[in-house]
């Protein structure tokens, strides 16, 4: 499966020009690699923001160097103090024509996300903005695309992007779709309304919302889980039979704190038994991944399963993997298929964020195929739904 536009881009920054962009600055280079990667999850929020609107990314693209200039992480990195770089003056540009009033607001929360000085970060954003428009360039004019197919695969792929941007800047960008993904405050402001006309009405408002909290807690809730996972998706039956949490110590002296019967537990154990050879067959499925329904955007019970696995992952460098993503068989095939590859590309995404090179990991989406239960019933299309891994070299 081809790339995303996210992992394309971090694919072609070596680890020499982050060394190197990293000394000039005086930063540390893990907080230059993720100032970078949240520079360009940003610069493709904004456009993804605006994939509907192609004459606006018309006007964007024109911003973009010319076609015959080679725009490279390398080239960027040796004009990263200088004042006087064309590519950077040409950055700057871009990122006043795409953020208007707004950068000042983006360059904070990619600032805070990677902990990197204002000022650090306005010039890594200022390098990103030519290297992303310069590729998403070269691929409009390598698949003879418009505006409006470089739109489309913006909005293919804004689940991923969104994903990967910076605190704050999915309201910053799509601040619509926050306000209508949040039922709450409208159901709030409606009992507002009505309180001051009656107190049995505010007392029937407030049994309204008790009741409401309590049908989300045990029907909505049971039928989100039911439908973003992976073979555990966070219920209490499934993480108990994980058994009892344990403290493993990995080769650079880090300790993990992981279920005994987890895919931390049986991935370390692999990874550790020189008898177990590489095989294409032998996949790890994620057990505590949550998914939004219906979506690529992780919850915030995902984290400690990604910390660990990254974890594990820094501890053993000569380890590469490959992430899949499955579906059941509900709904279209297409969609099923292009879901699967979203969020294989959010775990990869993600662990790339906790600074593994992406050089060492790969996605693909499966949709539908490879079911390990029976679809027919709810339990089995429950297992199906799962990302998994595969470790490709040890």
């Amino acid at each position: 499966m081809e790339n995303s536009l996210l992992n394309s881009l971090l694919s072609d920054l070596d680890t020499q020009s982050v060394s190197r962009i990293a000394g000039a600055l005086g930063e540390p280079e893990q907080s230059v690699w993720r100032g970078v990667k949240g520079s360009i999850a940003a610069l493709l929020g904004a456009l993804a923001s605006k994939s509907e609107e192609p004459r606006i990314l018309d006007k964007v693209m024109d911003l973009a160097p010319a076609a015959s200039e080679d725009v490279t992480w390398s080239k960027l990195a040796s004009g990263v103090t200088d004042s006087n770089s064309p590519l950077i003056a040409t950055g700057k540009r871009i990122l006043s024509g795409l953020f208007g009033a707004s950068e000042s607001a983006v360059t904070e929360a990619v600032g805070k996300d990677s902990g990197l000085r204002s000022s650090v970060t306005s010039t890594l954003m200022a390098m990103a903005a030519p290297m992303v428009l310069s590729f998403l360039g070269k691929r409009a004019h390598d698949q003879g695309m418009t505006a409006g197919g470089l739109g489309s695969i913006l909005q293919r792929e804004s689940a991923t992007i969104r994903s990967a941007l910076p605190a704050g800047l999915n309201d910053l960008f799509w601040p619509r779709s926050s306000v209508a993904a949040t039922s709450y405050p409208v159901v709030t402001e409606a009992v507002r309304e009505k309180t001051s006309s009656s107190s049995w009405l505010a007392a029937l408002a407030v049994a309204a919302l008790v009741l409401g909290r309590v049908w989300l807690l045990t029907h909505g809730r049971r039928s989100t889980t039911a439908q973003i996972g992976s073979i555990a998706t966070g219920t209490a039956s499934r993480v108990s039979s994980l058994g009892d949490f344990i403290k493993q110590q990995l080769p650079n002296s880090v300790y993990l704190n992981i279920p005994e019967k987890g895919v931390e537990a049986r991935l370390l154990s692999f990874i550790q038994n020189n008898g177990r050879t590489v095989s294409e067959t032998t996949w790890f499925d994620f057990d505590r991944l949550v998914f939004d329904t219906g979506s690529a955007t992780l919850r915030p019970a995902s984290q400690e399963q990604l910390n660990n696995i990254a974890a594990i992952l820094t501890a053993y460098p000569n380890v590469s993997m490959k992430v899949g993503g499955y579906t059941d068989n509900v709904g279209g095939a297409d969609r099923n298929l292009q879901l699967s590859r979203d969020r294989a590309n959010t775990v990869v995404s993600e662990l790339v964020r906790r600074g593994i090179s992406p050089g060492r990991l790969g996605a693909e989406g499966y949709g539908e195929q490879y079911p390990v239960a029976d679809n027919s019933t709810e339990q089995g299309r429950a297992q199906n739904r799962r990302v998994s891994m595969r470790v490709t070299q040890k």
